[in-house]
Parts: structure tokens; sequence; C-alpha cells
């Protein structure tokens, strides 16, 4: 079937259907090992209204289409497929699910994540009836290999946690776990014709999310709906050059964002000197001179420089190129540990 030919029979399908409350997306890509278990976890959800699924299938080599397509025709009153005759990448991929939704909210489940709480949608549409809110994530799960663990922002402690007025916190760290999050459509519908939705960053989610805070308010739910899968060559999980780009690009999204939304000296200071140490410890890792020398630089002119004996040490670590092979050697037996 063609691409042509596949967007027609979506739109037959369309047709049948009472148009959603929610409108979940599925960006699926080499996904044939888990994108079942994404599925039915969405499709197990009890809610008092209507949702659709809409699966964005970027040209896969393996199964993920021929699954997609197998589900579409289980449920189609439910599930439809977005796909074309040759791979479009994410940033394309994306953009198309986000128009092919109907839905008044978003949610996000990509085909390597799973969802476990069956009324996610249900509490998630609650909360984002409430004044002004703009955005709903939760509590989640990490999983690595056969290793889950669960309730991470809790057990984690993680600081700056993303709720009511979040600009400021997003701006110090990430908090918003993609598989967790539910957007007000038309949020999603402005956000792409800002500068905000730069190409070139190698991510979706964080800006998204930043611009999200700036228009109104984020509901969080301190339960775990969703379970996040570590997988071996993801946007996360990447090569350490990778890596590193892609936190180059937060540092600029941060920027970008505190160029068009001032905040406080203190905390503009605060955010991107806490964005410059990351970049300084993954070019570290990259064994990357340059971007060592930038983040150094960026950080002296925040008044917050690395300590003397650090950046001497980290200096004579990259000549030796020791940290790049240590690192490496660890991805290599993270890769066998989420094989098994």
């Amino acid at each position: 079937m063609t691409a042509k030919a596949q967007v027609s029979e979506i739109a037959d399908h369309a047709s049948l259907q009472a148009k959603p409350l929610v409108s979940v997306l599925t960006l699926a890509y080499r996904h044939e090992k888990f994108l079942s278990e994404a599925i039915e976890g969405i499709l197990a959800q009890r809610c008092d209204f209507p949702f659709e699924l809409v699966i964005a299938e970027d040209c896969s080599p393996d199964g993920t289409l021929a699954i997609a397509m197998e589900y579409q025709r289980r449920r189609p009153e439910l599930v439809r497929v977005i796909t074309a005759d040759k791979n479009v990448g994410a940033y394309a991929n994306s953009r198309r699910g986000v128009a092919a939704t109907r839905g008044k909210y978003v949610a996000f489940c990509e085909g390597d994540d799973y969802w476990q709480h069956p009324r996610k949608l249900q509490m998630q549409v609650e909360a984002m009836t409430a004044s002004n809110v703009t955005l709903c994530h939760t509590e989640y799960d990490r999983k690595a290999g056969p290793r889950l663990k669960r309730n991470q922002h809790a057990s984690r402690r993680t600081p700056y946690l993303a709720q009511g007025n979040a600009y400021e916190s997003l701006l110090y760290g990430w908090s918003v776990m993609t598989a967790t999050a539910m957007y007000r459509r038309d949020i999603l519908e402005d956000f792409y014709s800002t500068p905000f939705n730069n190409p070139r960053w190698p991510f979706g989610d964080y800006n998204k999310a930043l611009y999200a805070s700036v228009r109104g308010q984020v509901a969080y739910l301190p339960i775990s709906t969703a379970t996040w899968r570590k997988v071996a060559g993801s946007a996360s999980n990447a090569d350490l050059a990778a890596m590193l780009r892609m936190r180059l690009a937060s540092l600029e999204c941060r920027e970008t964002f505190i160029a068009h939304y001032p905040v406080s000296e203190d905390v503009r200071t605060r955010s991107l000197a806490n964005a410059n140490r990351i970049v300084m410890k993954y070019a570290f890792y990259a064994g990357n001179m340059a971007a060592y020398e930038t983040a150094c630089g960026n950080l002296a002119e925040l008044g917050c420089p690395p300590p003397r004996l650090q950046d001497l040490l980290m200096r004579a670590g990259m000549h030796t190129k020791f940290p790049v092979r240590a690192v490496d050697l660890m991805r290599r037996l993270q890769l066998r540990f989420f094989a098994n």
C-alpha cells in the first residue's frame, strides 16, 4: 500500500468516529520489540470520554509498520496510522503526527515507552480542566533492560519539579517525561510558529514544555502512570558526540527562551550555569576540548568558573583520552545489558 493510499484510508476511518476529546500520539521508528506493549497500554485506558490513537510511523526497516497496521485493522474506530514511503526524520514525523490529531488535548507515548495506569488519561483530563492549565505530567517509572525502577521523581528527589508556575523550574532542569505529558492542543499548534520550534535541536519535548509553561500553569500528578524505557541507540542513550550535541542544544534552548521571556539575573545565572556545567561534563566525556573551553568561558562570564583543581584534572584527562575510552566501555556494557 502506498503512502497516499494509507492517508486516504486514515481519512475514511476518521469519518466514522466521534471527535475525540483526547488524541494520543505515538511516534514509532524501529520499535518492533516494544510497540505492541505501548499500544496495549493506551487501548487499556478507561475514560468517560472518547479518545483516539494516532501512530506516526517513520518507514521503519523492521516490522514496526506491520504491527501498527494490524492494530488499525483490529480497532479502526480508535487507531489511525500515519506513514510514508520514505523516512522523514523525528522532527517531521512529530509535526505531521500532531497535525493529524483531532482532540482538545494531546498525550504522548513514544513507541518504546508504555503506560501502566489505566486511568492516566482520565486523571489528566480532570487536572487539565482547571483554570489555565496548559500541560499536565505525572510521576514515572524507568526501565533499563530487565531492571525496573519505580517512582523516579520521588526516589531521586527531583529538584525543581515542574508544577504551577513552572517556567523557572524548567529552566533549571528537565523534569517532564514525554510519556507522561498531556498538552492542550492549541498550545502545540501555537508552538510550531514560534522561534522555539527549532529543527536544529535534537529534541522536541523540552522546548514544548518550556513554551507551555510560559503560556499557563503546569499540573503534576504524583502517581506513576508511565514507564520510560532506556533503549540503546535512542536520543537519550546515543553516542557521546550525540549526547554532547543534545546538551549544547539544551543550553541554546534555555538562552532562546530567556531572551524572549526574561527572568531575574539570579535565575538567569543559576540556570545557564547549570546548563554550562552539564555541557562541560559531556564535553569531557566526549573529549571535545573546543566545547569544554566554551563552557568554561561561559561559566567565567557568569561569575562561577569551575574550581581550578577540577579544571586542571579534567583537561589532563582529556589529553590522555582515558575518559572517552572508559565511558565508551561502559556504553558497550550497557548495550549488552539492554539486549537481555
